[in-house]
């Protein structure tokens, strides 16, 4: 097991989000509990410095959520600016929060970054 210099915050899709993707009219999965993206945040001295930084991140966050489904803006259910995005992020999703990540993988980690496509 490897440590990690993480914070690792998970999203479980809620009711309001499912309903979106519903709409969409593509195949579902058979089941939700595998949905939802994980996002892995610097490390933070106190939950509140941490919880700036998932306020600041929200809206990149919703916008990758969004784009998983549809590249197609004009159907995502909102692009709120940063304020709002913490609030239409806890709408449509339950977060989980850790303050500590670890790696129990057996091959190394690969790290790519991905061009902003929004």
């Amino acid at each position: 097991m490897k440590f990690i210099n993480r914070c690792v915050v998970t999203l479980e899709p809620r009711t309001s989000f499912i309903d979106w993707v519903s709409g969409l009219g593509l195949e579902l999965p058979d089941t939700w509990e595998f949905e939802g993206g994980a996002y892995l945040l610097d490390e933070h001295e106190s939950e509140q410095s941490l919880m700036d930084d998932i306020h600041q991140q929200a809206q990149t966050i919703l916008e990758n959520e969004f784009s998983v489904w549809t590249e197609n803006q004009n159907l995502w259910p909102g692009r709120p600016e940063q304020e709002a995005a913490f609030n239409m992020l806890r709408q449509l999703f339950t977060l989980h929060i850790a303050i500590a990540g670890f790696d129990l993988g057996k091959t190394s980690l690969l790290r790519a970054d991905i061009p902003e496509t929004v």
